[in-house]
């Protein structure tokens, strides 16, 4: 379901450009994860199942998004950036095409590692 935060959000803190990337991941998060809910997490916009699945924030040159617990996935598409415990990266620039299809990926096994009997 869309939170009307997320479009204030986009409005007051990206660019047109960026706002096409992260309109792009909104659509993409609804087909792949109906059930994820848009929420704002330490002021960021970000997708909630049982736990945050991920978030976005900008920086000047990308939008990062970020999967929390990223670090458990496999990453058959080498776009995931990060040392950290638990999270992984994803830098999408503006200029260039977003990963759909790698995305799709990692928003599925970010629900799959969310459902309850995952954490059975």
């Amino acid at each position: 379901m869309r939170n009307r935060d997320f479009d204030v959000f986009a409005e007051a803190r990206l660019t047109p450009a960026y706002r096409e990337v992260f309109e792009s991941l909104r659509r993409l998060v609804e087909e792949t994860v109906p059930s994820a809910h848009e929420v704002v997490s330490t002021g960021s916009p970000a997708w909630q199942g049982t736990r945050i699945l991920a978030s976005v924030s900008p920086s000047a040159q990308y939008l990062i998004l970020v999967f929390e617990r990223g670090a458990a996935f496999t990453d058959e598409h080498g776009l995931l950036e990060g040392t950290g415990y638990n999270t992984r990266h994803v830098k999408l620039w503006p200029e260039e095409p977003v990963p759909l299809d790698a995305l799709r990926d990692y928003f599925t096994q970010a629900a799959a590692i969310d459902a309850p009997a995952a954490r059975a």
